[in-house]
């Protein structure tokens, strides 16, 4: 069993969970690592797992008519896939390592089923959601 407090701490997607919820998610969750450059996560794939940042930093980028473009830096604490998850969708954008990286993954579907039955945690994911997807399209594409 993955204990609670090391492993979620600082992010508040998951301290809005009880502690009979907070087991039950991390329940689902896998160990996994990842070397630098590797991808965990791309764009355009169909899968729809969540993770939570346990060590290490990753990049988020996005290919816009042949360019790369990077939307953001990641660190320890943060959660990412989540978009792909929410929305049953194919994934927004590529996530790769920048050095030794260790992960939980959540299967998406399994999480945000969870997520939903806690009314904060529903909210607060919700919002999460909404501001990668505003974040994407304002880098991409520019604030219209």
């Amino acid at each position: 069993m993955v204990d609670y407090d090391e492993e979620v701490a600082g992010n508040l997607l998951f301290l809005t969970l009880d502690a009979e919820a907070r087991a039950r998610v991390l329940g689902l969750a896998k160990a996994k690592r990842f070397h630098r450059g590797e991808t965990l996560i791309q764009e355009g794939s169909p899968d729809r797992d969540v993770y939570l940042l346990r060590q290490g930093e990753v990049e988020v980028q996005t290919m816009q008519e042949g360019f790369i473009i990077e939307l953001s830096e990641l660190g320890p604490g943060a959660v990412f896939g989540e978009v792909a998850g929410v929305t049953q969708g194919r994934r927004t954008a590529t996530v790769m390592a920048k050095g030794e990286v260790e992960v939980l993954v959540f299967p998406g579907p399994e999480l945000v089923a969870e997520l939903r039955r806690h009314p904060t945690a529903s909210k607060l994911l919700d919002h999460i959601t909404i501001h990668r997807i505003r974040e994407k399209k304002e880098k991409t594409f520019g604030d219209e």
